[in-house]
């Protein structure tokens, strides 16, 4: 009896403590595992930082690029507002130099003498001047002289008994075409003492015809090329 009951008492020894060793064992590994555990979760909040810093770097370059951008569009449309601006200029000075075929509304204006009278274009040339005066005080936008523009730089000279526009022998009739509006052309003409008045009164006669839209006279550009002698631009260094 004693060895059986040395025995049993040994296999229940024995087995509280395998019992006792497997509680051990999983707890140490519940407790390793936990460890782990919360070396990976500092890793993984150690990782969610350092990406929440790329991330807000990433973010301000970003902005940095897009206000970039910004301001270089700016610039951009700036320069091509500019750029527009001075095209337009450009092609106004040009227009108002005549180097523009142009069209436009206007007045036709057709002067015109007895072929029997003694009036004389280069005895009267000054009335012509007064009459391109005139039209100019009207607001036109470009003249014409029996199909010669008239520039900034025309020379209207008497020879002999006729007028040179350009260098070019002008004789009656003239036709002298002015684009602008109209209605001011022709009030410009016809008030009481005006150029047509004058005009009439030394024995020419004028007559006109009003070209409002939309009927449109045709001028063409100026043939002759200016020489600058002596004006010479003046340029900022500083730019």
């Amino acid at each position: 009896m004693n060895k059986f009951l040395q025995k049993g008492m040994i296999f229940v020894i024995s087995l509280v403590l395998g019992i006792v060793l497997m509680t051990q064992i999983r707890t140490a590994g519940n407790i390793l595992g936990s460890i782990d555990a919360v070396e990976k979760t500092g890793q993984l909040n150690e990782e969610l930082t350092r990406l929440n810093i790329e991330k807000n770097k990433l973010r301000e370059e970003l902005e940095a690029l897009k206000e970039d951008n910004r301001e270089r569009e700016e610039r951009q449309q700036k320069t091509e507002e500019e750029l527009n601006r001075l095209k337009e200029e450009l092609e106004k000075h040009q227009i108002i130099s005549g180097y523009y075929d142009v069209k436009g509304p206007g007045v036709i204006i057709t002067i015109d003498a007895d072929p029997n009278s003694y009036v004389s274009l280069a005895s009267s040339h000054q009335y012509i001047l007064a009459l391109i005066s005139y039209l100019n005080n009207a607001g036109v936008e470009a003249i014409s002289i029996n199909g010669q523009r008239y520039t900034n730089y025309t020379e209207i000279v008497p020879v002999l008994n006729h007028i040179n526009v350009n260098g070019v022998a002008m004789v009656l009739p003239l036709e002298i075409k002015a684009i602008g509006n109209p209605r001011t052309i022709e009030a410009s003409l016809n008030f009481v003492g005006g150029i047509v008045m004058q005009l009439t009164q030394i024995g020419f006669t004028v007559e006109y015809e009003l070209y409002e839209k939309p009927k449109e006279i045709f001028i063409y550009r100026f043939d002759g090329e200016k020489q600058f002698q002596y004006a010479v631009p003046i340029i900022d260094e500083g730019i």
